[in-house]
């Protein structure tokens, strides 16, 4: 092998090291940041139970809440809000906060039957409450 060969052997062998170390640490990074979330439980939240009531069908929920759909009780469900405890009229205190939270517009498509997403429901539980 030529002087220059090696230069490049040596080069890339290095070059390939680095990105192995950077994609290892990064990879222990995601996987320390899941654990955290599924036994942290931030802001309440257990995220074992919101994604599959996510991604599942619709189960039929204990009681029927007049403006929720099944799947925004489910959904609500999940992160351990009491569904009977969301009031049936809401007051224009609660509206004002839910608007000044997440803007009118989301608001206006929740009312519409869309599912609340996670961040809707994490910006605005404080108004249910």
């Amino acid at each position: 092998m030529s002087e220059s060969n090696v230069c490049k052997f040596g080069f890339m062998r290095t070059f390939f090291m680095v990105i192995g170390i950077i994609t290892s640490v990064i990879t222990v990074l995601i996987i320390l940041a899941i654990i955290a979330v599924i036994f942290i439980k931030p802001y309440g939240v257990d995220i074992t139970e919101v994604v599959p009531a996510i991604i599942e069908e619709p189960v039929d929920s204990e009681y029927d809440h007049p403006y929720l759909t099944t799947k925004q009780e489910n959904i609500l469900e999940s992160v351990g809000i009491d569904v009977k405890d969301i009031p049936t009229e809401i007051t224009s205190e609660q509206e004002e906060c839910a608007i000044e939270a997440i803007g009118v517009e989301r608001v206006n498509e929740i009312v519409a039957g869309s599912a609340p997403t996670m961040t809707d429901i994490l910006k605005t539980k404080h108004c249910l409450e």
